[in-house]
């Protein structure tokens, strides 16, 4: 096994839970250590075969900055997870240092260490739409579900026309790449359902396509297809072959993944709607960081 290093990469982040510590951005020291197997880099002395510690590095600074957790243990936690999951790095070793977090001593830290056996980890794209405050919305939700699981990647934002219901603003659509170790109906029930619930998602009976302030709909799972729970949901979703506005961020973050039923890739499915009333956007994400 060849171990990568990446020592002391210093960043600010919100973390704690007393009054203190909630209102400011706290220092935090950073050490990987990733076990991971590089031989043929070694024989071949070819750059593209090396492991890209430069994409660690970008993916734990957004996780960081992004991230409002209480403890150091959950944090690193995700950041464990982000590298095994994301990068198929066998092993990690993560340690997070707090710098004049204790009086009289230089930092408070915690040092844990994960292998890939560690995480029987579902692979899961979301779909999420609002059209109610939609960009605050979006970012809360996306916020909430980092909270929940581990976010590896998320979509470009589209700014599309309502669907069923055209007297209503538009919204804005996005996809969600996670890996999460809940099973599919506790994860409706414990993660959407709650985030929905949190944001004030509100249903009209008599409107299935009224504005709403969230909505957030698991597309796929694994490489699966199944019904769950009592409604039933289905996976995968059928309004990815449906609609635009669910197949292009889909295709954004996995465009080379094969729909299980349909037997196309989501780059193919999303290129048979076409651009037309889907209008890519940018979502300032830090803006509406509360």
């Amino acid at each position: 096994m060849d171990i990568i290093e990446i020592k002391n990469l210093r960043l600010q982040t919100t973390i704690g839970f007393s009054p203190h510590e909630l209102d400011r951005l706290q220092d935090i020291v950073i050490s990987l250590r990733i076990g991971t197997d590089r031989q043929r880099a070694a024989e071949t002395d070819d750059p593209s075969d090396v492991f890209n510690y430069k994409t660690v590095n970008k993916a734990v600074i957004s996780l960081v900055k992004r991230s409002r957790f209480r403890l150091l243990e959950k944090l690193a936690e995700e950041i464990a997870k982000t590298i095994i999951a994301g990068f198929e790095a066998q092993f990690v070793q993560v340690s997070i240092q707090k710098p004049g977090a204790l009086r009289h001593a230089d930092s408070v830290g915690i040092t844990i260490e994960r292998r890939a056996g560690d995480y029987e980890r579902n692979l899961v794209f979301l779909s999420l739409g609002s059209n109610i405050s939609p960009e605050k919305n979006i970012v809360d939700a996306i916020e909430l579900l980092r909270r929940h699981t581990t976010v590896l990647d998320l979509s470009s934002a589209y700014r599309t026309a309502p669907q069923g219901d055209r007297r209503q603003d538009a919204f804005i659509n996005m996809a969600v790449k996670l890996h999460t170790l809940r099973e599919p109906l506790e994860f409706k029930t414990q993660v959407i359902d709650s985030i929905e619930s949190r944001l004030r998602r509100t249903r009209d009976p008599s409107n299935k396509n009224a504005p709403r302030t969230i909505d957030i709909d698991i597309s796929l799972w694994n490489n699966e297809a199944f019904e769950f729970g009592d409604r039933p949901w289905t996976v995968p979703d059928p309004d990815i072959v449906r609609f635009a506005h669910v197949a292009i961020p889909l295709a954004d973050i996995a465009a080379d993944y094969c729909h299980p039923t349909r037997g196309k890739t989501l780059s193919e499915i999303a290129a048979g709607f076409g651009a037309a009333g889907v209008q890519r956007i940018e979502i300032d994400f830090e803006s509406w960081e509360n």
